[in-house]
């Protein structure tokens, strides 16, 4: 089954606030289409993520790195939801839950040798 190779696709997993997060990403990935977000307070509202390096998980596309300016688990070291739009500049992206305003990326030579990822998402 499925499900034994990717328990997190039970119903008993869908979080209660799925929906209302689904539809707020939809929202926002019209506006990003067509040219309207993020705009100023999208982004000034935004946790900042810094030192952070892609990560490929069965969810997708996620960020790992230090978030600063959260608003649920403050300013620590986290990984975001899945990534659905970045901006063409690097400045930020779109993930499941909010947009992130991005900070530096790892670097190359850091302690456990993950390889620069240039061009941003």
């Amino acid at each position: 089954m499925l499900t034994d190779d990717f328990p997190f696709l039970l119903p008993c997993h869908i979080e209660p606030e799925l929906a209302a997060k689904l539809r707020t990403l939809a929202d926002d990935l019209e506006r990003i289409r067509v040219g309207h977000a993020p705009v100023a307070f999208d982004l000034a509202e935004a946790p900042l993520i810094v030192d952070w390096h892609p990560v490929i998980s069965p969810l997708g596309l996620r960020l790992m790195g230090f978030v600063a300016g959260h608003p649920r688990v403050g300013n620590t070291h986290a990984m975001t939801s899945q990534v659905w739009a970045a901006g063409r500049d690097g400045a930020w992206i779109r993930t499941l839950s909010r947009f992130y305003r991005l900070g530096l990326p790892r670097h190359h030579d850091d302690r456990d040798g993950a390889p620069r990822f240039k061009g941003g998402l």
